[in-house]
């Protein structure tokens, strides 16, 4: 059983049954199957109730054939249908950009414009998904999930309520509220000048907008100013950190110590923090002893190391390593 905390619209109370926890999966249709499969496989004999989705299902680093993220996103909407609650997707930092119409780049590779086409009339439904996935799950047992890791979003200025009770739409909304006639054009300009080519051409190239009269023309506009708004400056952190690689061990701690200790709140102690986001010779990776990174397919070394988490919610783990022995892997017999 899942459901949302009454105080916090970003975080998931589970609260009974075996959870089975996939990451990153970035297009990857083979191992979306295998992993699905396995859930149903596991569901049947009463081992798995719930299967979470850890973030970043979409986004390949492959030719647009071998790029199946509008197939694993479709079908992810209707398992949703399927299994109500006992399906969770958390947001991934490549679902984002999407909620906002900006634009995700590593080195040369542009991730955004091909999902952007691949949705077509499909995006209203998508983009209303991924406009609601929660960013936390915590459970009686004190395994708690997100997608990145613990960030400095927490210590900032009423970084609890304001993570955990995001609204995206409240901040889409407050950012094109002001941008008045006046100002547009100077803005227009600016991204002219910062991109190096026409509005008009990115907005049609990287967004599938028609033209002019496009409904969604703004809508890059929009979102690259509203990365400067105070609640998204506190989503950023939160949704790409890099751990201990960015904060050092001794300061990635304190953080972890800190979001633990949020995810706490009115709840069962959480002590160990499942993460996926980053890569893993072997397919997973025990951090500060308090964090198990989990790597499914994309970011496991090699892809076939990839595993997943199978673990009953109200059993009490108090280190990562404690749940070491509950990973299994769809690739090996």
């Amino acid at each position: 059983m899942s459901e949302v905390s009454t105080n916090w619209q970003r975080v998931i109370n589970l609260t009974e049954g075996q959870a089975m926890v996939v990451t990153d999966l970035h297009g990857d249709w083979d191992a979306y199957q295998r992993y699905r499969d396995a859930f149903f496989q596991l569901r049947a004999l009463g081992q798995a109730d719930v299967l979470i989705f850890d973030g970043d299902m979409i986004h390949a680093s492959a030719p647009a054939d071998q790029d199946k993220s509008i197939e694993i996103v479709q079908d992810l909407i209707k398992l949703k249908k399927e299994l109500g609650d006992n399906l969770i997707y958390v947001l991934g930092n490549h679902e984002l950009p999407h909620i906002y119409s900006i634009t995700l780049q590593k080195g040369d590779e542009l991730f955004t414009p091909r999902f952007e086409f691949a949705m077509g009339d499909k995006r209203e439904e998508v983009v209303a998904l991924f406009d609601s996935l929660p960013f936390y799950v915590r459970t009686p047992g004190g395994v708690a999930i997100c997608h990145a890791g613990a960030s400095t979003a927490l210590g900032e200025t009423n970084g609890i309520e304001r993570l955990f009770n995001f609204s995206h739409q409240t901040v889409l909304t407050r950012t094109r509220e002001q941008i008045t006639p006046e100002e547009r054009p100077s803005l227009v300009r600016a991204m002219r000048k910062m991109h190096g080519r026409t509005y008009n051409e990115m907005a049609r190239k990287w967004f599938a907008v028609s033209g002019l009269d496009d409904p969604r023309y703004d809508d890059f506009l929009v979102g690259t100013l509203a990365t400067s708004d105070p609640d998204f400056e506190l989503l950023w952190p939160a949704m790409f950190s890099r751990n201990e690689k960015e904060y050092g061990n001794n300061s990635y701690q304190v953080l972890l110590t800190t979001m633990l200790h949020a995810l706490s709140h009115n709840f069962e102690r959480q002590s160990v923090l499942v993460t996926g986001h980053i890569d893993c010779q072997g397919g997973h990776k025990v951090v500060n002893r308090q964090q198990l990174r989990l790597a499914s397919a994309k970011h496991a070394l090699p892809r076939e190391a990839g595993l997943y988490l199978l673990f009953n919610v109200r059993e009490r783990f108090e280190t990562a390593a404690d749940l070491v022995p509950n990973l299994r892997s769809v690739f090996r017999n």
